[in-house]
């Protein structure tokens, strides 16, 4: 009687293990053609033109600054201020640049993530179109763009 409790319990142990692990190994993923979100999502277009305008406002006022301090050259100081000038204004536009990058992955990654959610998506990743694309995964890129409206 005791060998048949003990071997109902294992049965039922090893029927519990084969329903927990029934489902271990198939992951869901998604992916998303990002250089393709980049140029057709309307939220991601104005960030990126909002960007060039705000560099070219920089570039016209970096070039004025540059042009009035390199009009006053006349010593080896004046040379270094204006070599510690043009090393600032590159930080500044480096700034500017990854103020927006930042700000365009974030929109990009929450839509992902929203999509991911929406879906019942495990993960999903980047791809560039052509190459990395995950074998059976689903293509959500149309979901970001339109999330990205």
């Amino acid at each position: 009687m005791i060998f048949k409790k003990k071997a109902l319990v294992l049965a039922l142990a090893a029927l519990c293990a084969l329903f927990i692990t029934a489902g271990c190994g198939k992951v869901n993923v998604g992916y998303v053609d990002y250089e393709r979100v980049q140029t057709e999502a309307p939220q991601i277009k104005s960030s990126l033109e909002e960007m060039q305008k705000r560099m070219e406002d920089f570039q016209k006022d970096a070039e004025k600054q540059l042009k009035e301090q390199s009009a006053n050259i006349n010593s080896e100081e004046d040379a270094q201020k204006f070599q510690e000038l043009q090393q600032q204004l590159r930080m500044q536009a480096a700034g500017i640049q990854q103020q927006y990058a930042t700000q365009v992955q974030s929109k990009i990654y929450a839509a992902m993530d929203s999509i991911a959610k929406e879906k019942k998506l495990d993960t999903v990743v980047k791809s560039n179109g052509k190459d990395g694309m995950v074998t059976g995964g689903v293509d959500v890129t149309d979901d970001v763009i339109a999330k990205l409206q």
